[in-house]
């Protein structure tokens, strides 16, 4: 379930998941589903909302999921398809690389995932997991909508 707020007013009972805004299929068609796995609040809410309630030249609507347990990513994952994966490898107990190459062993669909990596070292682990991109923290805005909407397959602004 979505509970349709604004960014900053993302709520939910549940500490494991929260969902964000509701895309509105009237403007710029079908909604642009997006899951967000990090245990930091902070770092979520940043990708949240440096990408905004819209991407891309024709300004799809963004339907975010949010994430702050594995375990809750992958339960996500089970029950549901994303456009796109964003992971935090800097995520407690189970970090995005580890998650990724997990959910590419064990679901029955592979998710097109987007690993945000602390370490340039760490480089060649994303590659390892199956991740289709990986970007450096702390993540240039531009660079981070300009991944974004290549690995949803839209078109540029």
């Amino acid at each position: 379930m979505i509970l349709s707020a604004p960014p900053t007013d993302r709520v939910n009972s549940s500490p494991d998941c929260q969902h964000g805004q509701d895309g509105d299929d009237a403007v710029g068609g079908q909604p642009v589903r997006i899951l967000v796995y990090s245990d930091n609040a902070e770092a979520r809410g940043q990708v949240i909302d440096t990408l905004g309630d819209t991407i891309g030249a024709d300004q799809r609507p963004v339907q975010w999921t949010e994430a702050a347990t594995h375990e809750m990513a992958m339960i996500l994952c089970q029950e549901d398809t994303y456009d796109l994966v964003v992971m935090d490898n800097e995520a407690t107990r189970l970090g995005g690389v580890g998650l990724t190459r997990q959910m590419r062993d064990e679901l029955d669909w592979a998710p097109t995932v987007l690993l945000l990596l602390a370490r340039q070292q760490d480089a060649w682990l994303a590659a390892w997991s199956g991740a289709d991109a990986a970007l450096l923290q702390p993540v240039d805005p531009f660079e981070l909508a300009e991944t974004v909407v290549g690995l949803v397959g839209l078109e540029q602004v």
